[in-house]
């Protein structure tokens, strides 16, 4: 998948009787999914030159109200790890501003989709609105296909256990601690990815060294407090493992928010390396215990139960 940073640099022409969708695509769960196999269908059956995939450097509401834009489930990089394993020719990253935001759907369509990748097919999910104000609906889309000669392809939504899969309901699912929900909607465990950060090594103290973690950007949702089992992309490879997420009370006095991996069968150093963690499942909520060997004792029940769940899944 080629990727392109910044579509204005684009020359006229580099594109032409392409299949295209647009959208932000937060999560890439499995109705983005069904959306995206219904883009590379096209292009096949059709004979489309390329496959593109055109989404936003920030979710959109950040701009126009970032008083109810929603933690994200994928960074850019994050999403755009997982768009390189589907059958896309390229992405296309926009840049979403102010000025973005003001441009109205008609000359969207012309200048950007039309002109710049040269669409003559769009595919788009069920709900997609487009262009200054939402003003781009399902029926103005395909008035602009008929006055710009292309074809347009509404996918309908992904339904599971009799329930539209939405990123809202699978933001909903993280901060329920219903991870293995959320993974049947996604179509995979839901992971963050960070950067490992030099600790005070209180967890090597008991037995149970920790990679400490902090998670970029900002906007990122992580599942509330507590312990989870999960499995790490590190040093090439996967490791099983846990994590906790909370004050650690036990270990640290300073009251703040801690990331704290442990990775099982894992030697060597991870400072300042970039990882990926993947939440499996939630073990237990967070608690104070009565010292470092009462808690050692419940960390290695955690790893046992992180074990049978590792096994589980495999």
């Amino acid at each position: 998948m080629n990727v392109v940073s910044n579509p204005d640099t684009i020359a006229r022409g580099t594109f032409a009787n392409t299949a295209v969708t647009i959208g932000v695509f937060d999560g890439v769960h499995r109705g983005h999914t069904e959306v995206i196999r219904t883009l590379a269908r096209i292009k096949r059956d059709e004979g489309r030159s390329a496959s593109i995939l055109l989404t936003f450097d920030t979710h959109p509401l950040a701009v126009t109200h970032p008083e109810m834009v929603p933690p994200l489930l994928t960074t850019l990089d994050e999403k755009l790890y997982v768009l390189r394993e589907m059958e896309i020719d390229c992405a296309v990253i926009e840049h979403f501003s102010a000025e973005t935001a003001a441009i109205d759907y008609r000359s969207y369509i012309a200048r950007r989709l039309v002109e710049t990748l040269g669409m003559k097919h769009l595919v788009v999910g069920y709900d997609f609105h487009l262009g200054r104000g939402r003003e781009g609906s399902r029926e103005r889309l395909l008035e602009e296909a008929r006055r710009l000669d292309f074809t347009v392809t509404v996918v309908p939504p992904v339904v599971l256990q009799g329930s539209v899969i939405s990123s809202t309901k699978i933001r909903r699912d993280i901060l329920d601690h219903r991870l293995e929900h959320a993974a049947r909607c996604l179509g995979r465990p839901y992971f963050f990815e960070a950067s490992v950060v030099r600790g005070e090594g209180l967890g090597a103290l008991i037995g149970f060294p920790t990679a400490n973690v902090v998670v970029g950007p900002s906007g990122k949702i992580l599942p509330p407090g507590g312990v989870y089992a999960v499995e790490v992309d590190a040093h090439a490879r996967r490791f099983g493992g846990m994590m906790n997420i909370g004050t650690a009370p036990t270990m640290h006095a300073d009251g703040e928010r801690h990331v704290e991996v442990h990775l099982f069968d894992f030697t060597g150093e991870l400072y300042d390396e970039r990882i990926r963690v993947h939440c499996l499942r939630f073990i237990r909520e967070e608690k104070r215990f009565g010292g470092p060997a009462e808690l050692r004792a419940q960390l290695m029940q955690d790893r046992q139960m992180a074990y049978a769940i590792l096994e589980k899944k495999h």
